[in-house]
């Protein structure tokens, strides 16, 4: 009998009529689940096709809609029952109809791919769509394609608006230093075509900082906007005004037959901004260094204009400021002499004691709990006193010694956040940020040299966190793979800024975004850079990210983040850099209030690190239990 049910197609022979009818029954039986396992999957298919979020049109081999899903009418205006035996390219615009026909083409050979395009909407409205084709197979024969349009626009819309503000100064709306630099170099491309001259006038603000430390940040911020209003009065439609520094500005006129126009403008300038600026009935007046560089017919490097305007730029400055100088030959050895002097003073800086850090508190914004730091370099110049990184980071970046100087921040940086852990001032989750050089990163040696650093200082990897460009980390993703094996954290730093697409970000394993503080100047005041840092802070955490704000300077700002739910913040608020020993008994409560630690005085405070001749006893308030 055994054999019998194992073999039941030997039932009619062996049992006759009743086992030909078990046979029947058993057939029917083994049918009916058949078609039941059938009808399963087909509801579960029809399912998934109705109810997906994306449009998804199923096309057959010549091109025609066989069916759409209900998401169709949202996207189109049009019902999915009227879609069926139209063209599927009835339903995308015109412009971009071959390149979609291509890519359905594509699928029809078998090869799923994915394009973007654009599909007209009922109010007149083009909708850019993400557009995958996936080809349907049968029996190894492609019977036709579903058509998945997933509705991109805003997307698309919030990378332009990044690279808006990757290309344009967020204070006063002009361009910035990379789309200066990128105009500069066209204007000089037509310069060879047609035989004209370009002009490129630097101009650096006079008695600024002096207003700027006065009277706060606000009224200098009104200024700046105000001087850029002038200067765009200066030149033409084609020209250029970008805003390149903190009071800096470059202005670029397309196309000169002389230097003489050049000068005019320069006069022009000088005399403008020398006008006395109001904000709040209050006059203030600052000036203007205006350098002049004029293109010759050898002119070709857009970087060799940059240099001769900016060494006429100092030249006025080195002469008492509020006027003009146009570049000469004679320039290039003052120039040279004072970037060479500085660049071996820096080399010599790091043995004389002269570097040293400051650290900017990283907080949560809910509590005020001090929960990081980020370690900023200082140097006090012997016969210039404290000098802004600005005027000797780029110096650095030119030569083999900012990587010198990325070295000394980190072992600094490591062993007087080591001291701080040592006398029990931090938790176990409080960790030290560090910037390193594009430069550096680019280093093959370079893990090799953070994990030595960690073992020569004795420092927590899981307490080190390593902030990296959006460009260096996206060029090599081995070395960022590297870090997080030695347990270091990864931050992208200055987010929205660069050129990248949103979407490396699914292939980069970092672990925090640093917004840029130039979305969250205009926060309460400007939507589109509440919807900036809105759609940052949702992309982290659906892609699991910390992020930090910076640049927070104000309890609008701070309320404003926090409603759109930013938990990590640094900025003026909290603070601005302080020295290493003033550090210890800011953080020594665990917490810091807006607006309560007032502006340290520059270079103060006892340094954690080991000095000559040992370690001296903590204060009692510093030793843990005490």
């Amino acid at each position: 009998m055994q054999e019998l049910l194992q073999h039941p197609a030997s039932f009619p022979v062996a049992c006759g009529l009743l086992g030909a009818m078990l046979f029947v029954w058993r057939s029917y039986l083994l049918v009916g689940e058949g078609r039941r396992a059938l009808e399963l999957k087909r509801q579960e298919h029809e399912s998934l096709f109705a109810r997906h979020v994306d449009a998804v049109i199923a096309v057959d081999t010549s091109g025609t809609v066989e069916r759409a899903n209900a998401a169709v009418t949202e996207l189109t205006g049009l019902r999915a029952v009227d879609l069926v035996g139209r063209p599927f390219m009835d339903l995308i615009a015109k412009p971009v109809r071959m390149k979609t026909a291509q890519a359905l083409k594509t699928a029809l050979d078998g090869r799923q791919n994915t394009i973007e395009t654009e599909v007209p909407q009922p109010m007149g409205e083009i909708a850019e769509i993400e557009l995958t084709s996936v080809p349907i197979v049968v029996n190894r024969e492609v019977v036709g394609t579903f058509e998945i349009l997933r509705d991109a626009t805003e997307r698309k819309k919030l990378e332009r608006e990044l690279e808006n503000r990757a290309l344009h100064d967020y204070l006063t709306r002009l361009p910035n230093r990379a789309l200066f630099a990128d105009r500069l170099k066209h204007a000089l491309r037509r310069r060879r075509r047609d035989g004209d001259y370009v002009a490129l006038l630097y101009v650096d603000l006079d008695r600024f900082k002096p207003i700027n430390d006065r009277a706060g940040h606000a009224v200098g911020d009104e200024i700046l906007r105000e001087v850029s209003a002038r200067l765009r009065t200066v030149v033409r439609d084609a020209d250029t005004v970008a805003r390149i520094g903190g009071d800096e500005f470059a202005v670029l006129l397309e196309t000169v037959d002389s230097e003489t126009q050049a000068i005019t403008a320069a006069e022009r300038i000088v005399a403008l901004v020398r006008s006395p600026v109001t904000v709040d009935g209050e006059e203030h007046q600052v000036g203007a260094s205006v350098g002049i560089a004029v293109s010759s017919p050898s002119t070709e490097d857009p970087e060799q204009l940059v240099h001769q305007a900016d060494l006429a730029m100092y030249d006025a400055k080195r002469r008492g400021g509020f006027q003009y100088r146009l570049y000469s030959h004679e320039l290039e050895q003052v120039g040279s002499d004072w970037s060479h002097r500085l660049e071996t003073q820096l080399r010599r800086a790091v043995d004389r004691n002269e570097l040293e850090l400051e650290y900017q508190p990283i907080v949560e914004s809910e509590n005020c709990r001090i929960v990081g730091v980020e370690a900023l370099v200082r140097w006090t110049h012997p016969e210039h006193g404290p000098l802004l990184p600005a005027s000797f980071i780029p110096i650095a970046e030119e030569s083999s010694l900012i990587t010198e100087l990325d070295r000394w921040v980190l072992d600094h940086g490591c062993r007087e956040v080591r001291r701080l852990v040592e006398f029990g001032l931090v938790d176990e989750e409080f960790f030290l940020s560090a910037n390193l050089s594009a430069r550096h990163f680019e280093e093959p040696d370079f893990v090799n040299t953070v994990s030595d650093i960690l073992l020569r200082t004795s420092f927590d990897p899981a307490r080190l966190q390593l902030e990296i460009t959006e460009s260096s980390a996206g060029g090599d993703t081995d070395k960022v793979k590297r870090l997080k094996e030695l347990g270091v954290k990864v931050a992208i730093d200055d987010f929205g800024t660069g050129f990248s697409s949103l979407s490396y970000l699914r292939d980069l394993d970092v672990d925090v975004l640093k917004v840029d503080k130039s979305f969250v100047f205009s926060l309460g005041a400007d939507p589109a850079s509440v919807a900036i840092v809105r759609t940052i802070l949702t992309l982290a955490e659906m892609l699991n990210l910390e992020v930090i704000v910076e640049g927070i300077e104000d309890e609008k700002q701070l309320a404003q983040l926090e409603d759109l739910g930013g938990s990590l913040v640094q900025g003026y608020l909290f603070g601005r850099p302080v020295p290493g020993g003033a550090l210890a008994g800011i953080i020594s409560s665990g917490t810091i209030e807006p607006g309560s630690v007032p502006d340290p005085a520059p270079h103060g405070g006892l340094s954690l690190v080991d000095p000559p001749g040992g370690v001296p006893d903590p204060p009692r308030k510093w030793v843990s239990g005490a």
